[in-house]
């Protein structure tokens, strides 16, 4: 499977996305940005919080592409927002069900790149992201403990394999 860049209508049965170059306002209110600049520097922010619940900061280091997604987490009290740290990643995904497995049918795998965040809906079973260009980390938000926390799960009929096409790699991911 080919990882595509991450867009708001292609992300949503997933979550939300929040693109945040100044220059670009979402469509979704969730995902308004207030922006501001003085001599030297622009500045962005989500209007709303970044997710519904308290949330921890976490990081991140994930392997490099290609990569095959076997199991997947999710989390059903939380959204989990997900941001790189400096370089492009991939995230694999599928749709919430009411299963207790995700299916691989239904995966479907997406580039992130600096300056934008995924906000994962709760219950969107997820993989860890992997570095587009090699390893690298990324930072995550969620709510942690009270849920007995994340179970990993294998991929019913996978695993999938994930790869990018070429033109999607190089210094224009940076």
């Amino acid at each position: 499977m080919l990882a595509t860049e991450v867009r708001a209508e292609d992300f949503a049965p997933f979550g939300r996305v929040h693109a945040m170059a100044p220059a670009i306002q979402p469509e979704d209110p969730a995902a308004r940005l207030v922006v501001s600049a003085g001599d030297g520097w622009s500045d962005a922010y989500t209007a709303n919080p970044l997710i519904s619940t308290n949330g921890s900061l976490g990081m991140t280091l994930g392997a490099g592409l290609p990569f095959a997604t076997s199991q997947m987490e999710r989390h059903l009290a939380t959204e989990e927002a997900l941001f790189t740290a400096g370089s492009a990643v991939v995230l694999a995904v599928a749709p919430p069900n009411e299963g207790r497995y995700p299916e691989a049918h239904a995966v479907r795998a997406f580039i992130i790149k600096p300056g934008t965040a995924v906000v994962l809906h709760q219950g969107t079973w997820h993989d860890a992201c992997h570095g587009l260009d090699g390893e690298a980390h990324y930072y995550w938000m969620a709510t942690c403990g009270g849920d007995g926390g994340p179970t990993w799960t294998d991929v019913s009929g996978g695993p999938v394999h994930i790869s990018v096409d070429a033109s999607n790699t190089g210094a224009e991911n940076g």
